[in-house]
């Protein structure tokens, strides 16, 4: 992927399982938020294939990218702000109304059946991200890190096999941080979601992963488990400079 001179990234290859964490950690402009803007389809990239569960997504749009079983959060939190907190969870259902906009508008048919069905999965989200009792506040009066939850319950909304997590910890204080690691886990091994995170927090992303991918300068310089990548020379050029 190349944006004018700054090729930002450059023959970028990995792969990771089912049900697993993966954690992506480099220095600011490695090319992570761009390999997660391919991934999810908002870039369109310059050269090669993007495969998830053995089907080719490269050509997809972002839409049919959801469809497929990909969901993401942002580093800066993408929200209707003039929404109530639980309006915006709805609008990550939108695949589980399988019938026509009027009918679900008025709630005739099936569809009425449907929407009590949204409306449960979306009570049980909003328990477990601790937002039930602000479900009816407005986004744009809530602090970021709320915020944050809103838009993590947003993407579980759409029953994601793959969720993509971009600086989750970021602007979280130290026990908001504790319950997001808890929620990862939950995520994956709870619920089953592989986990693709972009993450500065070291500690968080060393505890959390089963895999560490290193990005420096839009290239792979690293690829293994927590203990591997952490002591891995490159990595700690890359963090600490040539005189560590």
């Amino acid at each position: 992927m190349q944006f004018g001179g700054t090729r930002a990234l450059d023959a970028v290859s990995f792969a990771m399982k089912p049900r697993t964490v993966c954690g992506i950690i480099g220095p600011n402009g490695a090319g992570k938020t761009t390999l997660f803007n391919c991934l999810s389809r908002l870039c369109n990239p310059d050269s090669g294939t993007i495969s998830f569960a053995g089907q080719d997504i490269t050509a997809l749009a972002p839409e049919g990218v959801a469809s497929a079983g990909i969901a993401r959060t942002f580093q800066n939190v993408a929200l209707f702000d003039r929404q109530t907190v639980r309006a915006n969870v709805e609008a990550g259902c939108y695949r589980k109304l399988h019938g026509r906009t009027l009918s679900h508008l008025f709630g005739m048919g099936r569809a009425g059946e449907a929407m009590r069905r949204v409306s449960e999965h979306v009570d049980a989200l909003l328990d477990m991200t601790r937002l039930a009792d602000i479900a009816n506040t407005l986004v744009a009066d809530l602090p970021f890190g709320t915020r944050k939850r809103v838009e993590l319950a947003r993407a579980l909304a759409m029953e994601p096999r793959l969720l993509l997590l971009d600086e989750p910890a970021a602007g979280l204080n130290f026990e908001e941080v504790g319950e997001l690691e808890a929620w990862i886990r939950h995520i994956c091994h709870g619920l089953g979601v592989a986990v693709l995170l972009i993450e500065h927090h070291m500690n968080l992303v060393m505890r959390v992963s089963d895999q560490v991918i290193g990005l420096e300068f839009g290239r792979v310089m690293a690829d293994g488990t927590p203990h591997e990548v952490a002591n891995h020379p490159e990595v700690i050029r890359a963090y600490l400079g040539d005189h560590a």
